[in-house]
């Protein structure tokens, strides 16, 4: 069984560096790591290449070794321009699978696994008796459960947000549960899986990329969570207003067009969480009001692409 990591870094080459040394600790080796480098302008290439991951900043492929001596292979993918992280898993993910690899282990570069973390997703994914298309850890943020995966989608209901009835510390009780929605920071995604559904939708550029995925995945097979598997998040929201949040009203929207089961979860729906992001706005960022309706607007006309620069406002 060939099992690989993707990494998707941009401008955090210490958390990279992180990152890169939790996989190489591995205590299930991997057989080789992609890491997609969003065109940062840090120094990240050089500080790879200072710790002997790649041998060309331009692009390399290199054998390593992990903590037990094992071979790793990483490739080292720069990318022309910032895709954002739908764009760097989309080119992270495709090149793994055409490579065949089984199982292809997802996540940021803020995100630190534990070194039992690959071995117990694997031995879980084996273990339970149905078609499962990803297993994710649990995140930990500062020594607390970082609860935002859900159990539950409803695109049925527009008085209700899509994803709710969020993970709790009870269901920890339980070996392995299942849920519906995953973030892009640690799940591990069957190749066969990926042979039906395709890859992420680049064009989100960032936000709920993974939450779309994740809806196409259950298509496949089921999504569950390993309580025994963690994984560490080292990055966490500031609870300002900023760009990205031009792109989470603009994708939730998009969502709710897509997969809204009537018309009331695709037009009117979509009006509850623009309300929610114009009140945060208005308290916070009056004058970037105007990028909400155009990101409400989008949104309705399932617009897709980078189309607010990083920063505008």
């Amino acid at each position: 069984m060939k099992v690989c990591a993707v990494v998707v870094t941009f401008n955090r080459k210490e958390l990279l560096m992180d990152c890169l040394e939790a996989l190489l600790k591995q205590k299930r080796p991997l057989d080789a790591i992609y890491i997609v480098d969003n065109a940062s302008t840090d120094g990240t290439p050089g500080s790879l290449q200072e710790k002997g991951y790649i041998d060309d900043p331009d692009g390399s492929i290199k054998t390593i070794e992990d903590h037990g001596g094992n071979p790793v292979k990483t490739v080292y993918v720069r990318m022309k321009e910032n895709t954002g992280g739908a764009g760097g898993f989309h080119e992270g993910i495709r090149r793994a699978h055409t490579e065949g690899y089984d199982w292809i282990w997802v996540m940021d570069d803020d995100v630190e696994p534990l070194d039992d973390t690959l071995e117990k997703l694997l031995r879980a994914a084996e273990k339970i008796p149905e078609d499962v298309s990803a297993v994710a850890p649990v995140r930990f943020f500062r020594g607390s459960l970082f609860n935002l995966e859900t159990k539950t989608f409803d695109f049925r209901n527009p008085l209700k947000h899509f994803t709710y009835n969020v993970i709790t510390e009870d269901d920890l009780n339980e070996e392995y549960f299942r849920v519906a929605a995953i973030s892009f920071e640690g799940p591990l995604i069957r190749g066969d899986a990926i042979e039906r559904i395709g890859y992420p939708d680049r064009d989100l550029f960032i936000i709920a990329d993974d939450t779309d995925y994740a809806i196409r995945l259950q298509t496949y097979g089921s999504i569950y969570m390993i309580s025994g598997a963690r994984l560490i998040k080292k990055v966490a929201g500031d609870g300002g207003f900023s760009w990205k949040d031009f792109y989470y009203l603009r994708n939730l929207v998009y969502l709710d067009m897509k997969y809204g089961e009537n018309p009331a979860v695709r037009y009117l729906r979509p009006l509850r969480t623009f309300c929610f992001s114009a009140y945060i706005c208005l308290k916070r960022k009056p004058s970037s009001f105007r990028y909400l309706l155009r990101a409400l607007w989008e949104g309705y006309t399932l617009k897709k692409g980078r189309t607010l620069e990083p920063g505008e406002f």
